[in-house]
């Protein structure tokens, strides 16, 4: 199994960890989470990442989930990538959750979590307008003159 390391600018990482938890019900092996705080150097962070990237590693590598592409904790998560090392950016709950799953099996489709990561925003608004207009639509079907007066 892959370890995986979340990595983040404040308290992110954590909240991300504590939620994935949360959802999975138990606490997960080989799964660590690191917050850059403002006081650390890139250095610093690069050296408590690394760590726990060795920690977290049993062999099979590591996935390292970074919340924004070109910031330090990304950055420091580049500088390690490697054959044995993923690096992702713009880590979602939806893409940690299918990652989690999914490593339980020996899945690691990293376009599809990137898929997943994506189908996982969306203006919530505007599909229950499109939702509403449907049900509406469906209220009127088989009555012409009624759907013509909506």
């Amino acid at each position: 199994m892959k370890g995986i390391v979340l990595v983040s600018h404040g308290a992110l990482a954590k909240g991300m960890y504590d939620t994935t938890v949360w959802f999975m019900g138990k606490e997960i092996p080989q799964y660590a989470w690191l917050c850059l705080g403002p006081e650390e150097t890139p250095e610093e962070f690069a050296g408590r990442m690394n760590k726990a990237i060795e920690e977290t590693d049993a062999g099979e590598g590591v996935l390292v989930f970074c919340d924004l592409y070109g910031g330090t904790p990304c950055n420091c998560a580049a500088l390690a990538a490697s054959d044995r090392i993923q690096v992702i950016s713009g880590m979602n709950l939806p893409m940690l959750l299918e990652q989690l799953m999914g490593r339980l099996s020996g899945s690691y489709d990293v376009p599809g979590l990137i898929e997943k990561g994506r189908g996982g925003i969306l203006d919530v608004n505007q599909y229950l307008e499109a939702e509403t207009e449907e049900e509406e639509d469906s209220l009127f079907d088989g009555f012409p003159d009624m759907a013509e007066n909506q």
